[in-house]
């Protein structure tokens, strides 16, 4: 059997198993919201070191535009200023780490002062001691998605899809709230903050302890090189981290043939993002 043989076989059995974590993992999950005033496109507001200076210099190309934020958006000004109406988060140490947890839920139900959606996770439900936080505000409208990893044949992944039961590999918050974007009713996606630019920052000490520094727009000045955190609460080795860049990096031309797929367009207008999947555009 030849090389295509061989590949088409392999996306097979992905199709397969991702069958099988649906029936599993996938809960059903809530309505999507489809007013947004007529907007036609989003701004995703990703937490890359070049958002503050997007966001201050690009005034005129963000008006008129439906705005998501993600993780910890919500700590820096930035989040009362722009007053976002989406916002999603992905990563579960925000319900399996206490101090992420009072600082994510009890800051958003603290400044949240307007009406907006907050996507969580299926898989966060069965953690209940983040959800008291947000249940005296009657701003934030909850939106329950499905996290769970979805491979296999493009025209499978975007049947997939489009019935929120999964998205592509989600190793990072970019990653599902692209997926999210294009089920919602939007034509263009914008990408702000999607720098991406992780490789330089990785170090290996003498002792074999991986380091990255994380940089984002609201601790630019105060961020450290640190281990990286798993879901496990252990330390992840240099060949994981490298690994889950290499899906997220893959995972992005999956969402980019999707939103062909659709007739929509994603547009990373980021000044040096390392993603090399989306039409580029300087604002």
């Amino acid at each position: 059997m030849g090389e295509k043989g061989l590949k088409w076989l392999e996306s097979l059995w992905q199709c397969f198993l991702s069958l099988v974590k649906i029936v599993l993992q996938s809960r059903r999950s809530t309505p999507l919201p489809s007013d947004f005033g007529g907007a036609d496109e989003l701004l995703i507001l990703a937490n890359g070191p070049s958002l503050k200076k997007t966001v201050e210099e690009s005034a005129e190309f963000m008006r008129g535009k439906t705005l998501l934020a993600v993780n910890f958006c919500v700590t820096s000004p930035m989040f009362e200023q722009l007053r976002p109406q989406l916002y999603l988060i992905a990563d579960p140490l925000f319900w399996i780490v206490p101090e992420k947890r009072e600082q994510l839920f009890g800051t958003l139900a603290e400044k949240t002062t307007w009406d907006m959606y907050f996507f969580v996770p299926s898989r966060a439900l069965k953690n209940k001691e983040w959800q008291p936080l947000l249940a005296g505000n009657p701003h934030i409208k909850l939106c329950i998605y499905n996290t769970t990893p979805i491979e296999g044949f493009q025209s499978f992944c975007n049947w997939v899809f489009r019935k929120g039961w999964g998205v592509p590999r989600p190793h990072n918050v970019l990653i599902p709230s692209i997926a999210i974007a294009l089920r919602l009713p939007f034509r263009r996606i914008y990408l702000a903050g999607a720098d991406h630019s992780w490789l330089p920052e990785i170090h290996v000490t003498d002792d074999n302890v991986v380091l990255m520094h994380q940089k984002h727009f609201y601790d630019q000045n105060k961020s450290q090189a640190a281990t990286v955190t798993q879901e496990n609460l252990h330390s992840a080795r240099l060949y994981t981290i490298l690994y889950h860049m290499y899906v997220a990096f893959k995972s992005y031309f999956v969402l980019e043939a999707y939103s062909r797929s659709l007739g929509k367009e994603i547009i990373n207008v980021t000044p040096g993002s390392y993603i090399d999947a989306f039409k580029r555009m300087k604002i």
